[in-house]
């Protein structure tokens, strides 16, 4: 049961906190601790996450937040939503697979230090071609989350650089970098892409999120140019951010 929720794209936290809610019912974040034996903080994170992929509602209550779960039924709906969004990629995808040579270099790393490698690439590539960035995918209170330290250091090395980066995040995000560095656009939540993807140079970098973390680099200039396209298009269809 908790690896086919884990399959559906939840963490080991929020598998534990739909249960719980699934197991008793309606609740408040104090209850939920309680029963599911886990910090408020961290409750209070999964929820978040749940309530965003639509496997939790609340209501509200003399001013309090009361958290139930969607009922398990209701998640064909979820996996048919997925699915139709993979239907709108796979087109793209399929140009991306077969514009690969079977030149294309390709890095797998994982661990801590994911963020770190990905981002001292970023700033070497794009120091050299005087080009900015292209990412969609982008949450940044997850990045910070993650690795604080560097993401607020690559912040710092293109804005000293001068150098532009573009990114596509969605439309809940509450989080986002000032700063002329850093033009953002949003996407409807339903067309969010979770894990981050990085175009720079011919390039291509994208983070799996989880434990481990993960990031693939992928260099091809066929590749980073199939990417740069479907970026454009997804980038002609969000919205400005306010």
């Amino acid at each position: 049961m908790r690896d086919t929720l884990k399959k559906l794209g939840l963490t080991p936290n929020e598998v534990e906190v739909y249960l719980t809610l699934l197991r008793h019912g309606e609740m408040s974040v104090y209850k939920l601790a309680s029963k599911s034996g886990f910090h408020r903080q961290i409750c209070y994170d999964a929820l978040e996450r749940l309530l965003e992929k639509g496997f939790a509602s609340y209501v509200v209550k003399d001013n309090k937040k009361y958290f139930k779960p969607i009922e398990p039924k209701k998640i064909y709906n979820y996996i048919q939503e997925k699915k139709e969004e993979f239907d709108l990629a796979l087109p793209k995808l399929e140009e991306i697979y077969n514009s690969v040579e079977e030149d294309t270099k390709v890095e797998v790393i994982k661990g801590k230090l994911v963020l770190r490698m990905i981002y001292n690439d970023i700033i070497k590539v794009i120091t050299k071609t005087k080009k900015g960035l292209l990412a969609m995918g982008v949450d940044e209170e997850k990045f910070l989350e993650f690795d604080k330290i560097a993401i607020k250091q690559y912040i710092n090395k293109i804005g000293k650089l001068k150098i532009k980066e573009k990114l596509l995040s969605k439309e809940s995000s509450k989080t986002f970098f000032e700063g002329p560095q850093s033009e953002y656009r949003l996407l409807p939540d339903h067309l969010f892409n979770p894990n981050p993807t990085h175009i720079y140079g011919d390039k291509v970098a994208i983070i799996l999120w989880g434990e481990p973390m993960h990031g693939i680099i992928m260099e091809s200039k066929q590749v980073a140019d199939a990417y740069r396209k479907y970026f454009q298009i997804l980038w002609e269809m969000s919205k400005k951010k306010k």
